[in-house]
Protein backbone atom coordinates (compact mmCIF):
# COMPACT_ATOMS: atom_id res chain seq x y z
CA UNK A 1 0.00 0.00 0.00
CA UNK A 2 1.74 3.10 -1.12
CA UNK A 3 0.20 7.00 -1.22
CA UNK A 4 2.34 10.19 -2.23
CA UNK A 5 2.22 13.46 0.14
CA UNK A 6 2.25 16.16 -2.78
CA UNK A 7 3.15 19.02 -0.20
CA UNK A 8 6.38 20.50 -0.60
CA UNK A 9 8.34 20.15 2.20
CA UNK A 10 11.52 22.01 1.38
CA UNK A 11 10.07 25.10 3.15
CA UNK A 12 10.02 22.94 6.75
CA UNK A 13 12.86 21.15 6.32
CA UNK A 14 14.10 22.99 9.00
CA UNK A 15 11.31 22.32 11.33
CA UNK A 16 11.65 18.35 10.48
CA UNK A 17 15.46 17.69 12.26
CA UNK A 18 14.18 17.97 15.84
CA UNK A 19 17.49 15.54 16.78
CA UNK A 20 16.17 15.31 20.17
CA UNK A 21 17.57 11.65 20.30
CA UNK A 22 14.47 10.30 20.87
CA UNK A 23 10.74 10.49 20.27
CA UNK A 24 9.92 14.07 18.82
CA UNK A 25 6.27 14.98 18.53
CA UNK A 26 4.44 16.05 15.48
CA UNK A 27 3.48 18.92 16.42
CA UNK A 28 5.60 20.01 18.95
CA UNK A 29 3.62 20.64 21.84
CA UNK A 30 1.10 18.23 20.69
CA UNK A 31 -1.76 17.14 23.50
CA UNK A 32 -0.03 13.66 24.41
CA UNK A 33 -1.14 11.75 26.93
CA UNK A 34 1.43 9.50 29.06
CA UNK A 35 0.15 5.91 29.70
CA UNK A 36 0.26 4.82 33.45
CA UNK A 37 1.48 1.17 33.56
CA UNK A 38 1.93 -1.03 36.89
CA UNK A 39 1.55 1.89 39.17
CA UNK A 40 4.62 4.18 36.57
CA UNK A 41 4.29 6.88 34.76
CA UNK A 42 7.47 8.27 32.54
CA UNK A 43 8.02 11.48 31.18
CA UNK A 44 10.75 13.36 29.48
CA UNK A 45 11.13 17.15 30.28
CA UNK A 46 10.77 18.07 26.25
CA UNK A 47 7.82 16.20 25.39
CA UNK A 48 5.41 17.87 26.90
CA UNK A 49 1.35 18.47 26.69
CA UNK A 50 1.31 22.06 27.18
CA UNK A 51 3.21 25.15 28.06
CA UNK A 52 2.54 28.65 29.03
CA UNK A 53 4.39 31.87 28.66
CA UNK A 54 4.77 34.42 31.28
CA UNK A 55 3.09 37.67 30.02
CA UNK A 56 6.95 39.17 30.52
CA UNK A 57 8.11 36.34 27.46
CA UNK A 58 9.49 34.32 30.14
CA UNK A 59 8.70 30.45 28.84
CA UNK A 60 9.58 26.63 29.48
CA UNK A 61 11.87 26.21 26.12
CA UNK A 62 13.47 22.67 25.01
CA UNK A 63 17.59 22.60 25.00
CA UNK A 64 19.09 22.57 22.56
CA UNK A 65 16.63 22.31 19.75
CA UNK A 66 14.86 25.61 20.77
CA UNK A 67 17.31 27.33 22.51
CA UNK A 68 20.82 26.70 23.59
CA UNK A 69 20.01 27.08 27.28
CA UNK A 70 21.82 29.01 30.28
CA UNK A 71 24.74 27.43 32.00
CA UNK A 72 25.81 23.73 31.37
CA UNK A 73 23.84 20.67 32.27
CA UNK A 74 25.51 17.39 31.16
CA UNK A 75 23.85 13.80 30.81
CA UNK A 76 20.51 14.44 30.16
CA UNK A 77 18.37 11.73 29.19
CA UNK A 78 18.21 11.29 24.91
CA UNK A 79 20.69 14.56 24.94
CA UNK A 80 17.56 17.29 25.35
CA UNK A 81 15.36 18.87 28.19
CA UNK A 82 13.65 22.02 29.09
CA UNK A 83 14.23 25.28 30.88
CA UNK A 84 12.69 28.11 32.29
CA UNK A 85 14.44 30.97 30.15
CA UNK A 86 15.72 33.74 29.85
CA UNK A 87 17.49 33.51 33.35
CA UNK A 88 17.49 36.84 33.72
CA UNK A 89 16.63 37.07 37.28
CA UNK A 90 12.87 36.95 36.82
CA UNK A 91 10.59 35.33 39.83
CA UNK A 92 7.56 32.85 39.15
CA UNK A 93 4.94 31.64 40.86
CA UNK A 94 3.27 28.19 42.03
CA UNK A 95 0.54 27.14 39.38
CA UNK A 96 1.17 30.75 37.42
CA UNK A 97 3.03 31.07 33.96
CA UNK A 98 5.58 30.36 32.34
CA UNK A 99 4.48 26.92 33.15
CA UNK A 100 4.73 23.27 31.28
CA UNK A 101 2.40 20.62 31.52
CA UNK A 102 1.78 17.07 31.16
CA UNK A 103 -1.02 14.78 30.94
CA UNK A 104 -0.97 11.13 32.29
CA UNK A 105 -3.63 8.56 32.23
CA UNK A 106 -3.78 6.44 35.94
CA UNK A 107 -5.20 3.24 35.43
CA UNK A 108 -4.45 2.52 38.84
CA UNK A 109 -5.65 4.53 42.00
CA UNK A 110 -3.07 4.64 45.13
CA UNK A 111 -0.54 7.52 46.42
CA UNK A 112 1.86 8.17 44.18
CA UNK A 113 5.27 10.32 44.13
CA UNK A 114 6.70 12.88 41.82
CA UNK A 115 10.99 12.40 41.09
CA UNK A 116 12.29 14.69 39.01
CA UNK A 117 15.44 14.73 37.46
CA UNK A 118 16.50 18.75 37.97
CA UNK A 119 18.89 20.92 36.69
CA UNK A 120 19.73 24.73 36.37
CA UNK A 121 22.16 27.78 35.76
CA UNK A 122 25.47 27.12 37.65
CA UNK A 123 26.72 30.42 36.47
CA UNK A 124 24.19 32.19 38.26
CA UNK A 125 24.84 31.57 42.05
CA UNK A 126 27.07 28.65 41.83
CA UNK A 127 23.15 26.95 40.65
CA UNK A 128 21.67 28.60 44.44
CA UNK A 129 19.63 30.95 42.43
CA UNK A 130 17.84 28.28 39.88
CA UNK A 131 17.29 25.29 41.79
CA UNK A 132 13.93 25.81 42.79
CA UNK A 133 10.44 25.17 41.13
CA UNK A 134 6.49 24.21 42.08
CA UNK A 135 4.84 21.28 40.62
CA UNK A 136 1.25 20.49 41.22
CA UNK A 137 -1.68 18.24 39.64
CA UNK A 138 -4.07 20.52 38.38
CA UNK A 139 -6.64 18.66 38.96
CA UNK A 140 -6.62 18.07 43.01
CA UNK A 141 -7.25 21.25 45.06
CA UNK A 142 -8.86 21.49 47.87
CA UNK A 143 -8.42 25.72 48.64
CA UNK A 144 -6.68 27.28 51.46
CA UNK A 145 -5.86 26.51 54.87
CA UNK A 146 -2.97 25.43 56.63
CA UNK A 147 -1.96 22.27 55.09
CA UNK A 148 -2.56 18.75 57.17
CA UNK A 149 -5.26 20.46 58.41
CA UNK A 150 -9.11 18.63 58.42
CA UNK A 151 -9.81 21.08 55.57
CA UNK A 152 -6.71 21.08 53.57
CA UNK A 153 -5.38 17.42 52.82
CA UNK A 154 -4.78 17.86 48.91
CA UNK A 155 -1.36 19.76 48.36
CA UNK A 156 -1.66 22.74 46.09
CA UNK A 157 1.22 22.67 44.83
CA UNK A 158 4.42 21.52 45.89
CA UNK A 159 8.16 23.90 45.76
CA UNK A 160 10.87 21.34 45.29
CA UNK A 161 14.87 22.63 45.43
CA UNK A 162 17.46 20.79 44.12
CA UNK A 163 21.62 20.99 43.99
CA UNK A 164 22.61 22.12 40.93
CA UNK A 165 25.95 21.14 39.60
CA UNK A 166 25.79 21.27 36.12
CA UNK A 167 25.57 17.75 36.06
CA UNK A 168 21.69 15.65 35.76
CA UNK A 169 23.11 12.58 36.85
CA UNK A 170 24.34 13.72 40.54
CA UNK A 171 21.64 13.42 42.30
CA UNK A 172 18.97 12.24 39.32
CA UNK A 173 15.79 11.70 40.72
CA UNK A 174 15.17 14.31 43.79
CA UNK A 175 11.47 14.12 45.83
CA UNK A 176 12.25 15.93 48.23
CA UNK A 177 9.63 18.72 48.63
CA UNK A 178 7.30 21.27 51.08
CA UNK A 179 3.74 21.60 50.33
CA UNK A 180 2.00 24.92 49.71
CA UNK A 181 5.09 27.54 50.17
CA UNK A 182 7.08 30.31 48.49
CA UNK A 183 10.35 30.32 50.76
CA UNK A 184 14.27 30.00 50.38
CA UNK A 185 14.22 26.29 51.40
CA UNK A 186 11.62 23.56 51.07
CA UNK A 187 12.10 19.82 52.18
CA UNK A 188 10.41 17.75 54.83
CA UNK A 189 8.11 16.17 52.59
CA UNK A 190 8.20 14.16 49.46
CA UNK A 191 5.96 15.05 46.60
CA UNK A 192 2.88 12.97 46.57
CA UNK A 193 -0.68 12.83 45.59
CA UNK A 194 -3.43 9.95 46.42
CA UNK A 195 -4.96 9.12 43.45
CA UNK A 196 -8.85 7.72 44.05
CA UNK A 197 -9.96 7.32 40.50
CA UNK A 198 -8.88 6.27 37.33
CA UNK A 199 -8.48 9.39 34.81
CA UNK A 200 -6.34 11.87 33.10
CA UNK A 201 -4.63 14.40 35.04
CA UNK A 202 -2.14 16.85 34.79
CA UNK A 203 1.18 17.23 36.05
CA UNK A 204 2.26 21.26 35.64
CA UNK A 205 5.73 22.45 36.41
CA UNK A 206 5.90 26.34 37.26
CA UNK A 207 9.07 28.70 37.53
CA UNK A 208 9.88 29.89 40.86
CA UNK A 209 13.56 30.71 39.73
CA UNK A 210 14.23 30.86 35.94
CA UNK A 211 16.81 29.13 34.62
CA UNK A 212 16.04 25.75 36.80
CA UNK A 213 15.98 22.74 34.25
CA UNK A 214 14.25 19.63 33.97
CA UNK A 215 15.28 16.46 31.94
CA UNK A 216 12.75 14.01 33.01
CA UNK A 217 9.93 12.81 35.54
CA UNK A 218 8.64 9.90 37.07
CA UNK A 219 5.12 9.31 38.58
CA UNK A 220 4.85 6.22 40.72
CA UNK A 221 3.31 4.45 43.65
CA UNK A 222 5.59 5.98 46.36
CA UNK A 223 5.49 1.91 47.63
CA UNK A 224 8.03 1.41 44.87
CA UNK A 225 11.55 1.84 44.59
CA UNK A 226 13.04 4.64 44.12
CA UNK A 227 14.91 5.18 40.04
CA UNK A 228 18.15 5.46 39.92
CA UNK A 229 20.92 6.69 37.21
CA UNK A 230 18.90 7.13 33.80
CA UNK A 231 15.50 6.04 35.26
CA UNK A 232 13.36 3.88 33.67
CA UNK A 233 12.17 4.09 29.51
CA UNK A 234 9.67 6.94 28.94
CA UNK A 235 6.02 5.66 28.82
CA UNK A 236 4.06 5.13 26.03
CA UNK A 237 2.15 8.18 24.92
CA UNK A 238 -1.59 8.17 23.67
CA UNK A 239 -2.80 9.74 20.99
CA UNK A 240 0.34 10.71 19.56
CA UNK A 241 2.19 10.93 15.84
CA UNK A 242 6.46 10.45 16.52
CA UNK A 243 8.54 11.38 14.08
CA UNK A 244 12.22 9.55 14.21
CA UNK A 245 14.76 11.07 11.75
CA UNK A 246 17.08 8.76 10.09
CA UNK A 247 20.33 8.62 12.16
CA UNK A 248 22.11 7.11 9.13
CA UNK A 249 22.16 7.25 5.60
CA UNK A 250 23.95 6.55 2.81
CA UNK A 251 23.94 4.57 -0.61
CA UNK A 252 26.36 1.77 -2.12
CA UNK A 253 27.37 2.14 -5.97
CA UNK A 254 28.71 -1.46 -7.50
CA UNK A 255 31.50 0.20 -9.17
CA UNK A 256 32.67 1.87 -6.08
CA UNK A 257 33.48 -1.51 -3.95
CA UNK A 258 35.15 0.26 -1.44
CA UNK A 259 33.62 3.94 -1.94
CA UNK A 260 31.55 4.69 1.26
CA UNK A 261 28.82 7.95 0.95
CA UNK A 262 27.51 8.74 3.80
CA UNK A 263 28.20 12.40 3.38
CA UNK A 264 26.39 13.11 0.33
CA UNK A 265 23.71 15.16 0.46
CA UNK A 266 21.67 13.16 -1.90
CA UNK A 267 20.94 9.16 -1.74
CA UNK A 268 20.37 7.65 -5.11
CA UNK A 269 18.96 4.35 -6.25
CA UNK A 270 19.26 2.68 -9.81
CA UNK A 271 19.09 -0.62 -11.50
CA UNK A 272 21.31 0.46 -14.91
CA UNK A 273 20.33 -1.49 -18.14
CA UNK A 274 23.75 -1.47 -19.27
CA UNK A 275 24.66 -5.29 -18.00
CA UNK A 276 22.54 -7.69 -15.43
CA UNK A 277 23.78 -6.66 -13.10
CA UNK A 278 24.79 -3.44 -13.93
CA UNK A 279 28.13 -1.89 -13.11
CA UNK A 280 26.26 1.21 -11.74
CA UNK A 281 23.30 0.39 -9.77
CA UNK A 282 22.76 1.88 -6.49
CA UNK A 283 20.77 0.73 -3.33
CA UNK A 284 20.10 3.00 -0.81
CA UNK A 285 20.37 1.97 2.74
CA UNK A 286 18.45 3.83 6.12
CA UNK A 287 18.93 3.05 9.44
CA UNK A 288 16.48 4.58 12.50
CA UNK A 289 16.84 4.43 16.28
CA UNK A 290 14.34 2.61 17.88
CA UNK A 291 14.89 3.02 21.52
CA UNK A 292 12.09 4.73 22.28
CA UNK A 293 9.97 2.40 21.84
CA UNK A 294 11.14 0.25 25.04
CA UNK A 295 7.84 1.13 26.58
CA UNK A 296 5.76 -0.04 24.59
CA UNK A 297 6.37 -3.17 25.04
CA UNK A 298 3.91 -2.88 28.29
CA UNK A 299 0.80 -4.01 26.25
CA UNK A 300 -1.34 -1.06 26.76
CA UNK A 301 -0.18 0.92 23.55
CA UNK A 302 0.86 -0.38 20.28
CA UNK A 303 2.40 1.11 16.88
CA UNK A 304 -1.11 1.33 15.05
CA UNK A 305 0.24 3.06 11.61
CA UNK A 306 4.12 3.54 10.24
CA UNK A 307 5.35 5.37 7.54
CA UNK A 308 8.13 6.07 5.98
CA UNK A 309 8.32 9.81 4.15
CA UNK A 310 11.51 10.34 2.22
CA UNK A 311 11.94 13.33 -0.16
CA UNK A 312 12.85 13.18 -3.98
CA UNK A 313 14.78 15.77 -5.48
CA UNK A 314 15.07 14.17 -9.09
CA UNK A 315 13.38 10.94 -10.92
CA UNK A 316 15.80 9.17 -12.92
CA UNK A 317 13.47 8.42 -15.11
CA UNK A 318 10.04 10.00 -17.02
CA UNK A 319 8.34 6.53 -17.04
CA UNK A 320 6.70 5.64 -13.70
CA UNK A 321 8.22 3.06 -11.66
CA UNK A 322 8.44 1.67 -8.49
CA UNK A 323 10.60 1.64 -5.46
CA UNK A 324 11.24 -1.47 -3.30
CA UNK A 325 11.66 -1.28 0.46
CA UNK A 326 13.17 -3.97 2.78
CA UNK A 327 13.96 -4.39 6.28
CA UNK A 328 17.53 -5.82 7.24
CA UNK A 329 16.76 -8.85 9.54
CA UNK A 330 18.43 -8.59 12.75
CA UNK A 331 21.38 -10.68 12.51
CA UNK A 332 22.59 -8.52 9.62
CA UNK A 333 25.43 -6.81 10.30
CA UNK A 334 24.49 -3.80 7.77
CA UNK A 335 21.40 -3.59 10.37
CA UNK A 336 23.95 -1.00 12.92
CA UNK A 337 25.91 -0.18 9.56
CA UNK A 338 27.83 3.36 10.34
CA UNK A 339 27.15 5.07 7.26
CA UNK A 340 30.78 6.80 6.45
CA UNK A 341 32.00 3.08 6.04
CA UNK A 342 29.37 0.92 5.07
CA UNK A 343 30.80 -0.02 0.69
CA UNK A 344 29.76 -2.98 -1.25
CA UNK A 345 33.18 -4.48 0.06
CA UNK A 346 31.52 -4.13 3.62
CA UNK A 347 28.18 -5.07 3.51
CA UNK A 348 26.28 -8.63 4.40
CA UNK A 349 23.14 -7.38 2.68
CA UNK A 350 24.78 -6.20 -0.80
CA UNK A 351 24.73 -8.89 -3.33
CA UNK A 352 27.25 -8.51 -6.06
CA UNK A 353 25.54 -11.24 -8.18
CA UNK A 354 22.13 -10.19 -8.49
CA UNK A 355 20.78 -7.54 -10.52
CA UNK A 356 18.71 -5.97 -7.61
CA UNK A 357 22.47 -6.25 -5.31
CA UNK A 358 19.98 -7.58 -2.22
CA UNK A 359 20.96 -10.34 -0.21
CA UNK A 360 17.07 -11.97 0.37
CA UNK A 361 18.72 -13.84 2.90
CA UNK A 362 19.83 -11.05 4.89
CA UNK A 363 16.23 -8.88 5.14
CA UNK A 364 13.20 -9.44 7.47
CA UNK A 365 11.05 -12.46 5.74
CA UNK A 366 13.43 -12.87 2.69
CA UNK A 367 11.45 -10.66 0.58
CA UNK A 368 10.69 -6.69 0.65
CA UNK A 369 7.88 -5.09 2.55
CA UNK A 370 6.29 -3.49 -0.09
CA UNK A 371 7.15 -0.48 -2.53
CA UNK A 372 6.54 3.20 -3.90
CA UNK A 373 6.10 4.58 -6.99
CA UNK A 374 7.95 7.30 -8.45
CA UNK A 375 7.58 9.80 -11.61
CA UNK A 376 9.04 13.17 -12.83
CA UNK A 377 5.73 14.55 -11.40
CA UNK A 378 6.51 14.41 -8.02
CA UNK A 379 10.41 16.04 -8.42
CA UNK A 380 10.56 18.31 -5.37
CA UNK A 381 7.72 16.18 -2.94
CA UNK A 382 7.55 13.98 -0.19
CA UNK A 383 7.20 10.62 -1.03
CA UNK A 384 5.29 8.20 1.72
CA UNK A 385 5.77 4.29 1.83
CA UNK A 386 3.59 2.77 4.43
CA UNK A 387 1.42 -0.49 5.08
CA UNK A 388 0.94 -3.66 7.34
CA UNK A 389 4.78 -4.60 6.14
CA UNK A 390 6.62 -1.60 7.95
CA UNK A 391 4.55 -1.60 10.97
CA UNK A 392 5.43 -5.35 11.40
CA UNK A 393 9.06 -4.82 11.10
CA UNK A 394 9.40 -2.01 13.62
CA UNK A 395 7.21 -4.35 15.89
CA UNK A 396 9.36 -7.26 15.49
CA UNK A 397 12.19 -5.16 16.81
CA UNK A 398 14.03 -6.57 19.41
CA UNK A 399 16.92 -4.23 19.54
CA UNK A 400 16.21 -0.69 19.07
CA UNK A 401 17.32 -0.55 15.33
CA UNK A 402 15.52 -0.51 12.42
CA UNK A 403 17.68 -0.55 9.41
CA UNK A 404 15.74 -0.38 5.46
CA UNK A 405 17.17 -0.96 2.11
CA UNK A 406 15.71 1.25 -1.25
CA UNK A 407 16.65 -0.63 -4.48
CA UNK A 408 15.14 -0.79 -7.84
CA UNK A 409 14.14 -3.61 -10.34
CA UNK A 410 13.15 -1.16 -13.43
CA UNK A 411 16.21 -1.07 -15.82
CA UNK A 412 17.09 2.70 -17.09
CA UNK A 413 20.74 4.71 -16.72
CA UNK A 414 18.85 7.48 -14.70
CA UNK A 415 18.98 7.13 -11.09
CA UNK A 416 16.04 8.33 -8.34
CA UNK A 417 17.90 10.87 -6.05
CA UNK A 418 16.35 11.26 -2.84
CA UNK A 419 17.20 13.68 -0.13
CA UNK A 420 19.75 12.26 2.54
CA UNK A 421 20.06 13.84 6.63
CA UNK A 422 22.53 16.10 5.15
CA UNK A 423 20.88 17.61 2.42
CA UNK A 424 20.84 21.23 3.18
CA UNK A 425 17.07 22.43 1.77
CA UNK A 426 14.91 19.27 2.02
CA UNK A 427 14.30 16.94 5.29
CA UNK A 428 15.65 13.82 6.03
CA UNK A 429 14.29 10.62 5.99
CA UNK A 430 11.83 10.02 8.57
CA UNK A 431 9.43 7.61 10.10
CA UNK A 432 6.46 8.80 11.22
CA UNK A 433 4.43 6.94 13.83
CA UNK A 434 0.98 6.37 15.11
CA UNK A 435 1.18 5.16 18.49
CA UNK A 436 -2.45 4.48 19.89
CA UNK A 437 -3.73 2.13 22.49
CA UNK A 438 -4.28 -2.10 21.90
CA UNK A 439 -7.40 -2.77 20.78
CA UNK A 440 -9.76 -4.11 23.84
CA UNK A 441 -11.24 -7.48 23.22
CA UNK A 442 -8.16 -8.73 20.78
CA UNK A 443 -4.17 -10.14 21.05
CA UNK A 444 -2.09 -7.27 18.93
CA UNK A 445 1.75 -8.94 19.48
CA UNK A 446 4.79 -7.13 18.90
CA UNK A 447 6.26 -10.05 16.46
Amino acid sequence: MTSINRANTAACAGALVVALGLLALLPAGADVIYQEYGGVVVGEGELYSSRTNAAAGDGWLVVPVENAGAGTNLNARGGAYVQSLPDNGTAGGPTNPPSISYKMQLFTPGTYRLYLRLGGNTLVGGGGNSDSLFVDIVELKDGFGVFGSATNKVADWYELASPVDGDFATTPWYSTAKPEVNEASASGYNAEWTITREGVYTLRISEREDGAAVDAWVFQLATLPAPTGYGPAMSAVQPSRVFIPAAADTFLKRNEPTVPHGTNAEILVKNDLSATPGDLDRNTFLRFDLSALAGLTNNIMAVTNAELRIDLVAAGTSTNHEIYVAAIAEEAADETFAEDLLTPSTSDVWDSATDEAVNFNKVLGQAPLGSFDVSTGINGKTVTFSGPGLRHAIRADTDGVLALVLYRTFDNPGSDNFASKEHPTFGPPRLVLTIGPRQRGSIMMLQ
